[in-house]
């Protein structure tokens, strides 16, 4: 029979794990099995004489020893193979030896919680949901928050684009005969307007290679630079997508998801290199437009510029929780749960060692109730964050006007949806031992963060 054991994001970490507990509890030279039960034999030995001498009851001795004889021979010698099986990054992997007891309640518990996860997500769905059991919690709001960071990383590239904008863009929009700020601003494709709507007259410097700059007219400078583009997603797309919520992405599974994620918060169809050149032109327009306020002489805006840098560096380092916190919490407990294993051959050979076995199932059984949690967890914030992208106006798609703020809602909500889920394992326990006493104590724990952060941006103000 086969053992499965499955993880969400933690399948290399179980591997180790379990291959350390396999090499531990070899029977041979190299492991301490035979050690730990021969310590657990003789504290347990001395116990058990010492309270029936007390007692003067043979029955309680001859209990223990039923059991000794249960637990070396039935759990914590024989041995099976188990397979570690992670969804999210696709991860399988084979760990021979390990203890029978471990492996086949691992497996059990483990079984009945993905079976719960998924049925759960049957049920409660979205149009183009993003399972948590396939993807992570609130995926698709993490997705949209990471392209806040997307800009153009060719060196010669990004200054063409600057000097483009700077001649072409920026003198178009003042004149306002083509195409006006407002245009500019609701756009959702703001290259393509600017493609459309090119002089003919003005014209910049372009740089290619090592060779001089030769002047193009506008026109001619921007069907060069589309011929690129695809190029400089890709590239954009090797630097800042590789890595979402702590998960490696290849390009393709980056892009796949962007969209689907995408359709699922705006309910718009959109090809995901679309959805990444509207993005960096939006960050390509405001790095060079604030350029050349300093070119003319004006000064930069400096409470907008320092709002918005703490606004960015602020989400940043939320995300950057959100993304590491989320499937780390989980991973770690549930690993350690089981590492500690090897500590419950010694205990567990005490008089009345299988409470102390019962208890430990109890750990098992408890750290797979949080799956189902994190599943429903995902559906309300996922609700939320369709909720929150639709009311900047992201319907229309993503533009100048408001992907600031789609990006930062969606972030709120990737962090928002990491300190919940990372109090789900003391809601779940707190409900089995203080009722409606845990969720007093979880409004209470986010009601002061807000209060902190509400002080925090008070005084600042």
């Amino acid at each position: 029979m086969n053992h499965i054991i499955t993880t969400y994001g933690g399948g290399e970490l179980f591997t180790l794990v379990f291959n350390g507990i396999a090499a531990l509890f070899k029977t041979d030279k190299t492991g301490i099995v035979m050690p730990l039960i021969r310590v657990g034999l003789m504290v347990g030995s001395v116990h058990m004489v010492i309270l029936t001498l007390f007692r003067s009851n043979l029955m309680e001795g001859m209990k223990w020893f039923l059991w000794v004889i249960v637990a070396t021979n039935l759990i914590f010698l024989p041995k099976t193979t188990i397979y570690i099986h992670d969804p999210l990054t696709r991860y399988h992997e084979k760990v021979d030896h390990v203890p029978f007891a471990l492996g086949a309640f691992a497996s059990f518990v483990s079984q009945a919680g993905r079976a719960i996860t998924e049925k759960i997500e049957t049920v409660f769905t979205l149009p183009n949901y993003m399972p948590y059991h396939q993807t992570g919690t609130v995926f698709a709001s993490s997705l949209v928050s990471q392209i806040g960071q997307f800009r153009i990383v060719d060196p010669e590239f990004k200054g063409n684009m600057e000097r483009f904008v700077n001649q072409c863009v920026v003198y178009d929009v003042m004149l306002g005969h083509k195409y006006t700020l407002n245009d500019l601003q609701n756009t959702p494709n703001i290259w393509g307007l600017v493609v459309e709507n090119t002089s003919l007259v003005l014209g910049f410097l372009y740089k290619e290679g090592k060779a001089p700059g030769y002047i193009l007219t506008c026109q001619e400078g921007a069907q060069k630079l589309n011929k690129l583009w695809d190029a400089e997603v890709t590239k954009a797309a090797a630097t800042y997508g590789t890595r979402v919520q702590d998960k490696n992405l290849t390009k393709v599974a980056f892009f796949t998801h962007l969209q689907n994620g995408y359709q699922l918060l705006t309910g718009i169809s959109q090809a995901a290199t679309n959805i990444l050149c509207q993005e960096m032109m939006i960050n390509a327009l405001e790095e060079s437009s604030n350029n050349k306020l300093s070119e003319l002489g004006s000064p930069s805006n400096y409470a907008a510029t320092k709002a918005l840098l703490q606004q960015r560096s602020a989400y940043a380092v939320a995300g950057e929780i959100a993304a590491r916190t989320l499937p780390l919490f989980k991973n770690v407990i549930e690993a350690l749960s089981y590492a500690l294993f090897i500590f419950i051959v010694v205990l567990a050979l005490l008089p009345n060692g299988y409470k102390i076995l019962l208890t430990y199932c109890g750990i098992l059984a408890w750290t797979q109730l949080w799956a189902p949690l994190y599943a429903v967890l995902n559906l309300i914030m996922t609700l939320y964050g369709q909720a929150e992208t639709l009311s900047h106006g992201a319907q229309g798609g993503l533009t100048l006007l408001n992907s600031a703020a789609v990006i930062n809602a969606n972030a709120d909500m990737a962090t928002l949806a990491a300190w919940l889920s990372v109090s789900i394992p003391f809601i779940s326990y707190g409900i089995l031992k203080q009722g409606a006493g845990a969720f007093v104590g979880l409004a209470q724990h986010l009601g002061s963060a807000m209060q902190s952060a509400a002080s925090g941006a008070a005084a600042e103000t």
